[in-house]
């Protein structure tokens, strides 16, 4: 038996809400608690306390306990069509239908487990409701017996030994209710206890058990669209089927360790890009800000994400970090490698899901917080390419804990991302690279905000869509802005200063 099945066992069992009453006297006795001992409800303090804890919403009790039933009856329900799904493949065969026959078995387990633990969790919580509603009904209803013997006590007589004996019989009635509500009432805290005790051990096995669930639908998200695609329209289907399911799967997989790069571990050319890299101390130009796309790029390469960051002080002495973010170096053509910036990774951040970031995305946001940006504090984003598109959908996403003060993209299709109007961009793309246009987007039509900057095209169009070409190209436009207008481009201000310290992280899949 497993660990979660053990604590489902005793929570379904009941032994924590041993001795308490399930059931009460019956009616509704608490609506009208007549006489003097509501009254005492005023005035004696302990009752007053142990009535307020049981004026709980029992409804609302029992409609969590709802809830919790209906999950479990669908869960219930879609074991067997599991099941069903597994034996539509038992005459099937090839490595993809192996993997995929794989994935529905641990699927039917996990199924099973989950249906057991929401089972648990609504007995329990409907359990808990009847002994809440039975307790309250017990209280009110020896509260209503000692109002009508208060009514007796009170009643006229002229017998002074007897109302003696009335005030000494009431008092003596009211020390028993007193003490025996007060047990009843410790009583079902401490069972409520002990069932909060049993479910808090319960949380870290069903937490486990809905990331192995996350992993599952992850490695059969691919499998599940190729399958689709093909039946639904054939070849093209099919691959179409293999794009999205890996964009799926790059959003349901799991995030990656991230930690920051170790020189030393580099050789080639990736060590030579991080030597350049380390001689940026000054960013006085958009192409400074191109440019560390290229090294950023080379340091990683497709075997590994790598992230760099900046803390720049501008010319008036404020600090704001510049976060470079690479572009696609794994395209997937062969067995996926390490880097999370890859083919899948593309298509995820083009959709743009507001309620699952990608594991590229969320590599990003702990490579910041382990470089030390400060949250709110103001960055600027730059990237090529995919590296662009990260850029613009943290911009544009409401819930990213820094304030943009500025993007850079070069090569990227951006302008599907709704980036607030505040937010300066600059979009840079070769006027024959077909790339910033794989959104559906041509020049033009862009909010004020964003700057389109169409370059003149490459001599060589495969060489379009290349960081050192743009790099060069922005270089020569803002010579020629400038000399046209006198003044370097806006809001190079906002993103220009002298590099005070400079950190890179690197995250791969499977680390």
């Amino acid at each position: 038996m497993s660990a979660g099945s053990a604590i489902c066992g005793e929570i379904r069992g009941g032994g924590w809400a041993s001795g308490l009453p399930t059931s009460g006297p019956g009616g509704d006795s608490c609506a009208d608690i007549p006489g003097i001992a509501g009254l005492l409800l005023d005035y004696v303090r302990p009752l007053r306390d142990w009535f307020d804890q049981l004026l709980g919403d029992s409804a609302g009790v029992a409609g969590f306990a709802a809830s919790w039933e209906d999950s479990e009856r669908s869960l219930l329900q879609l074991h067997p069509e599991l099941v069903a799904g597994r034996a539509a493949l038992a005459d099937l065969d090839g490595r993809t239908v192996r993997a995929l026959r794989e994935r529905y078995e641990d699927l039917i387990a996990l199924s099973r487990d989950t249906a057991e633990w929401t089972g648990a969790t609504a007995a329990a919580l409907r359990t808990a409701s009847r002994i809440v509603d039975a307790t309250r009904s017990f209280v009110c209803d020896l509260l209503v017996q000692l109002s009508r013997f208060a009514d007796e006590l009170f009643s006229f007589t002229l017998n002074p030994f007897e109302a003696a004996d009335r005030v000494r019989d009431f008092a003596d009635a009211a020390f028993d209710l007193v003490e025996s509500a007060g047990r009843l009432v410790q009583d079902l805290l401490e069972a409520l206890f002990a069932l909060a005790s049993l479910v808090q051990k319960l949380v870290p096995i069903v937490a486990e058990g809905l990331d192995h669930l996350r992993e599952i639908l992850a490695q059969m998200a691919p499998i599940v669209g190729l399958l689709g695609g093909l039946a639904l329209g054939g070849l093209p289907g099919g691959v179409g089927g293999l794009l999205l399911g890996g964009a799926v799967q790059n959003l349901l997989q799991g995030s990656s360790d991230v930690e920051e790069l170790d020189p030393d571990a580099l050789s080639g050319d990736r060590r030579e890009a991080w030597e350049r890299s380390q001689k940026v101390t000054e960013i006085t130009s958009l192409a400074d800000l191109v440019g560390v796309n290229g090294t950023t790029d080379g340091m990683g390469g497709e075997d590994a994400t790598v992230i760099d960051v900046k803390k720049v002080v501008g010319p008036d002495g404020s600090v704001h970090y510049v976060v470079s973010l690479p572009s696609t170096q794994d395209w997937q053509l062969g067995a996926d490698a390490g880097a999370m910036n890859d083919r899948d990774s593309n298509l995820a951040l083009l959709m743009d899901n507001p309620l699952l970031r990608s594991a590229y995305e969320r590599a990003v946001l702990e490579a910041m917080q382990d470089a030390g940006v400060p949250a709110g504090a103001d960055v600027v984003l730059t990237g090529f390419s995919q590296g662009g598109i990260m850029a613009a959908n943290l911009a544009a996403d409401g819930s990213f804990p820094y304030n943009t003060v500025g993007v850079i993209t070069n090569g990227s299709p951006i302008d599907t991302f709704d980036i607030p109007p505040h937010i300066p961009v600059y979009a840079f793309q070769h006027a024959n690279d077909p790339v910033p246009m794989l959104d559906g987007s041509v020049v033009g039509g862009t909010p004020a905000n964003v700057h389109q900057i169409v370059l003149p095209p490459a001599s060589d169009p495969i060489a379009a869509h290349n960081n050192e070409l743009y790099t060069s190209s922005v270089r020569d436009w803002e010579e020629r802005y400038a000399t046209t207008h006198g003044a370097p481009p806006p809001w190079l201000d906002l993103f220009g200063g002298q590099v005070v310290d400079h950190s890179v992280f690197t995250a791969a899949e499977g680390r």
